[in-house]
């Protein structure tokens, strides 16, 4: 117990980590709307190729839906600007990153809940970071509930991710194919997914990569908190990612993904005093 609260109400954490994972998901809102935008009429006009139709929800529910239940190109267009302007206000070091982050989260749910059709594994990830990052501190105020809470979000956003690569490596245990090492192979030689110099798969590499990346997911919970080996470790999954991105067809998972990896190491120095927990 008093080391719960110590690590709750004692110093900030990962005040580096956490400045760089707020940009970054800023950046990647600002990339979201840009493609919302470019493709605005396929996605949120009333002849949108995204199936839809209007739901009664419960009070508590219904606000996450409110976009899906209008009809209003307007309203989509206002969702978007707003979600655009909050990650502006970020980027530019607005004192209120808790609310912008919060206007975030719901403003995303929102669009997410449009646009269900169209979403990734990553997508939701991404949703559920928003919320988290709410709760981080955008500079230090020295109040106790003010560090429990920034340090609340820290450990959210990581375990969060440890969870993710968890379920994902465990699931994968009881898959016939990623056991046998055909996995990997079988995936490339999807063609609406895969790129044409992969339709054959890779051979032995195909099984070698089949088998590390199993090892990665299983491993990442207990290895991403090992201070020596850790940004190497990093490394690996970014170039995994990076892999899945390019050569699967994913790229918007592959970068979320990526992207999540700043809450735990970045390699640029902060002018503050850099907090490291395990």
């Amino acid at each position: 117990m008093n080391k719960v609260i110590t690590y709750l109400f004692g110093d900030y954490r990962a005040i580096n980590e956490v400045k760089w994972t707020q940009r970054l998901l800023a950046l990647y809102i600002l990339y979201k709307c840009w493609y919302w935008l470019f493709n605005f009429t396929l996605l949120f006009s009333e002849n949108s190729l995204v199936y839809y139709r209007q739901v009664d929800l419960s009070l508590w529910r219904r606000p996450a839906f409110l976009l899906y239940n209008s009809l209003s190109d307007n309203l989509s267009l206002a969702f978007i600007i707003i979600s655009c302007a909050c990650a502006i206000l970020i980027l530019f070091g607005s004192k209120f990153k808790r609310i912008l982050f919060f206007i975030l989260w719901f403003s995303i749910t929102n669009i997410h809940n449009k646009v269900f059709s169209m979403l990734t594994g990553g997508d939701i990830l991404f949703q559920h970071f928003l919320f988290f990052a709410a709760f981080l501190s955008s500079e230090r105020v020295n109040s106790d509930w003010d560090k429990a809470l920034h340090n609340t979000g820290v450990l959210a956003l990581r375990i969060q991710l440890c969870i993710v690569y968890f379920y994902a490596g465990f699931a994968k245990l009881l898959d016939a194919d990623w056991m046998s090492g055909d996995a990997i192979n079988d995936s490339l030689m999807i063609h609406d997914y895969s790129l044409p110099i992969y339709y054959s798969g890779l051979g032995g590499l195909g099984v070698f990569l089949n088998y590390t990346v199993l090892a990665y997911q299983l491993l990442f919970s207990i290895l991403v908190w090992n201070q020596k080996i850790k940004k190497w470790f990093l490394l690996l999954g970014i170039i995994q990612h990076a892999f899945i991105g390019i050569a699967m067809g994913l790229p918007t998972f592959g970068l979320v993904m990526i992207i999540a990896y700043a809450i735990f190491y970045v390699p640029f120095e902060s002018k503050e005093q850099r907090v490291f927990t395990s």
